[in-house]
């Protein structure tokens, strides 16, 4: 035992390398900067901006429109001059310029319909530069409404709101049979904010634990040190044992600071919006956020995952020559992780194909993947299945792996490799 552990924190320290932790602190540094800049960004686009109105009406009903304008912007009125006002607001850095035209009132009172012109200058390409005209065109809108419910009421002394809709509508969502009264498009948006993170993490997990145990297995076949280590009173299972061990624990913990800086630009690209996903009350009405319970049969399956793809990534590892050939030999581990993943963000598997559903049930990496999201909605049986199926797969795999590495097929085993001369020669 005290062989293997020493034998484990040698692995260990080979994965930790200058060329390591440079990209990793670098990237999580890059998320979380990201992260604040688009939260800033976004603040500051949704706080109050200067607005210039030009009133040519200097009406009531003009005042009043620039009185509603406070509501989301600063209106600066422009009084005239030597001065244009588009070159006025260009000076003081105003992005957006409305005009009121003279009988604006006049034409209201009598049912016509004025034109307001709404200048907007835009200077660059930013969430800004869209935004502040927006929120004006949102208060014209309103004013708009206002007015309109006012002449359908002059008119008809009818509810303007019922003509409008004449029928009013309650929206409900049921979810393994409990109420919320909400529209589903809300608790998708919701949903899909908590759960969202779940493949991505089960992906990166997955492909950093099968890139190290590949590329330590090569820098040693590479170095010649696996010869030597072949030599040493432990098991030789042990060996690759050890070395499926350290390739999980640190990918487990490149996983965590990876995800710290991603969770922080998702907060600010979303202004906060995944977090408030995840404590909504909404959804814990439904049911719909994960209980310690769900938790732990994520982590399972992740784990068997994980033993799955080490065992067959050390497999691989036997054809990679050097640490350069050890990416190439993992692509088709890569293609099955992937396949998986982009399923499980961008359709449901129930809705899919019969072939290619067994296709995806086939592949031992879908189950934690597919399970994030069955077991939200009361269907725990795919956890049962996934367990057995890893179980029996990795028992499979890890069986091949130590046989290879207990024979000296590990040493021998090449892969022909194609050269292909331009010149034909």
């Amino acid at each position: 035992m005290k062989n293997f552990l020493n034998l484990l924190k040698k692995d260990i320290k080979e994965i930790i390398t200058p060329q390591l932790l440079v990209p990793l602190v670098i990237v999580v540094i890059f998320y979380g900067l990201i992260g604040n800049v688009m939260q800033t960004e976004t603040k500051k686009a949704s706080s109050p901006q200067p607005v210039l109105v030009v009133d040519y009406d200097k009406s009531t009903i003009s005042s009043q429109f620039i009185e509603n304008l406070k509501s989301v912007a600063l209106p600066e009125v422009y009084y005239g001059g030597f001065v244009p006002p588009i070159a006025y607001a260009e000076m003081r850095k105003i992005d957006v310029v409305i005009e009121i035209p003279p009988g604006f009132e006049e034409s209201i009172k009598a049912f016509k319909q004025p034109q307001m012109k709404v200048y907007s200058l835009i200077r660059g390409i930013s969430v800004m530069s869209v935004s502040q005209p927006a929120k004006v065109k949102t208060v014209i809108s309103a004013v708009s409404e206002t007015l309109s419910n006012m002449y359908i009421k002059n008119f008809t002394n009818i509810d303007p709101a019922i003509i409008k809709n004449p029928i009013a509508l309650k929206e409900y969502v049921v979810v393994n049979g409990k109420l919320g009264n909400a529209s589903p498009e809300m608790v998708s948006n919701l949903l899909m904010s908590q759960v969202i993170f779940v493949p991505i993490i089960l992906a990166f997990v997955i492909i950093f634990a099968s890139q190290m145990i590949v590329s330590l297995i090569a820098s040693e076949k590479e170095n010649k040190t696996l010869e030597t280590l072949m030599t040493v009173p432990v098991r030789r299972p042990f060996i690759i044992l050890s070395k499926m061990l350290a390739s999980s624990i640190m990918a487990l913990i490149i996983s965590a600071f990876y995800l710290v800086g991603m969770r922080s630009y998702f907060n600010g690209i979303s202004m906060g919006e995944f977090s408030t996903a995840q404590g909504s009350s909404l959804l814990k009405a439904l049911g719909l956020v994960y209980t310690p319970v769900q938790y732990f049969y994520i982590g399972l399956l992740l784990f068997l995952t994980i033993v799955a793809s080490l065992a067959l990534a050390s497999i691989l590892a036997v054809f990679a020559e050097d640490t350069k050939s050890a990416q190439m030999y993992l692509t088709p581990l890569m293609i099955l992780i992937m396949i998986p993943y982009f399923l499980s963000l961008f359709t449901n598997i129930d809705t899919l194909s019969i072939p290619l559903k067994i296709l995806v049930y086939l592949i031992p990496f879908s189950y934690p993947f597919i399970a994030s999201q069955k077991i939200l909605f009361g269907s725990t049986s795919i956890v049962y299945i996934g367990v057995l199926y890893l179980l029996l797969f990795s028992s499979i795999a890890i069986v091949v792996a130590t046989r290879i590495v207990s024979s000296d097929r590990i040493f021998t085993t090449k892969v022909k490799r194609m050269k292909i001369s331009l010149l034909g020669k």
